[in-house]
């Protein structure tokens, strides 16, 4: 990994944290409405960043946001989760399988189609999984499911706004 690479990464790391916790978190959008758009970040790191270390920065990430709104773990958890998940399909999905590396997954490094799929995939694993977590029951599953739904529906547009206005058009590798 180069070290254009790492700063864009550390910016991105700032200004999704900064937005998620000093915006989002305290922004009230509706009972069932609790976009988490500092999870891009997670989902945007390099393809070849080693599994490790993939879980160690998204549990960091996650707990960053619990640290700063008070949480109990909810966003370290369901953080971790999705990057286990990410490690698991992410390539499959990406990448189709084949051996490329992907420094930034994007609407603008992939086919805009799939990076649409595996955004909204992994966003709904980390909603449901979040709530889930947060009810820590079955009980109102309706509630479970709407909240998992609109969350990770406002989320997924806000992440598709965010790249449209802060990535500069990448080649579609």
């Amino acid at each position: 990994m180069n070290n254009n690479i790492v700063l864009q990464n550390i910016v991105r790391f700032i200004v999704l944290m900064l937005l998620q916790v000093l915006v989002l978190n305290n922004v009230y959008l509706g009972q069932f409405i609790n976009p988490f758009l500092y999870v891009l970040f997670i989902l945007m790191l390099p393809t070849n960043l080693p599994p490790l270390w993939m879980l160690i920065i998204a549990f960091c990430t996650g707990l960053g946001v619990d640290v700063a709104a008070n949480m109990l773990g909810f966003h370290a958890a369901s953080a971790t989760l999705v990057a286990f998940c990410r490690i698991l399909f992410a390539n499959k999905i990406l990448t189709r399988g084949e051996d490329v590396v992907i420094d930034t997954p994007c609407i603008y490094t992939v086919a805009t189609q799939t990076f649409l799929l595996y955004l909204f995939i992994m966003l709904l694993i980390y909603n449901t999984f979040y709530f889930l977590i947060e009810a820590f029951s079955f009980q109102g599953w309706w509630r479970l499911l709407l909240a998992s739904l609109i969350s990770t529906l406002i989320t997924w547009l806000l992440a598709l706004i965010y790249q449209v206005l802060f990535l500069r058009r990448m080649k579609v590798k």
